[in-house]
């Protein structure tokens, strides 16, 4: 009886919380631009591994229409290649998920893109800022949060991105990104 009331008294308490400091997301401050360039490939996607003791990999779509698509899980590549491609061809629960999501844009041979990722305080913003090295392949430098706008905790990275032509390409219809 006491573990029911505790229970209880612990959920009435976070919905309170809730309420009284309600979550707010950051908004995206890439404006959505068509690309239209050819300073990167857009027919696949662009890729890249690590091993910290485990195994990771990450895919980025990037679409003619300004949006990413950016997916990360342990284990193999083709597995996760194989993941994106079957949930965002026949499942909806992607496109609901506003972690997956972001902008992109290209200017000379610097790219840049923002995604949400979820916190207890809301969707975060983070821009990630990057070197294109040619068609296939771009280096990206730094990484950002944009509070509310304002670019804050910047610091450098070396992630390296690597294409692979990928057909059929899932689209990027989703219900995050108008």
């Amino acid at each position: 009886m006491k573990k029911v009331l505790i229970i209880s008294l612990i959920s009435l308490v976070v919905s309170c919380c809730s309420k009284l400091f309600p979550r707010k997301d950051d908004f995206l401050t890439i404006p959505q631009t068509p690309y239209t360039g050819d300073e990167i490939r857009t027919d696949g996607f662009y890729y890249q591994t690590w091993d910290d003791g485990m195994k990771y990999a990450e895919i980025t779509f990037l679409y003619n229409n300004g949006v990413v698509y950016q997916g990360h899980g342990s284990g193999d590549l083709n597995k996760l290649i194989e993941y994106a491609n079957k949930t965002l061809l026949y499942h909806d629960t992607e496109k609901d998920k506003k972690g997956f999501w972001g902008l992109f844009t290209v200017d000379n041979n610097r790219i840049v893109y923002e995604r949400w990722q979820g916190s207890q305080k809301g969707y975060l913003v983070y821009r990630e800022e990057g070197d294109i090295i040619n068609d296939t392949t771009f280096v990206m430098t730094e990484v950002s949060r944009m509070n509310q706008g304002e670019k804050t905790e910047t610091k450098a990275i070396e992630r390296t991105y690597f294409f692979k032509e990928f057909s059929p390409k899932p689209d990027s219809t989703n219900n995050v990104i108008p």
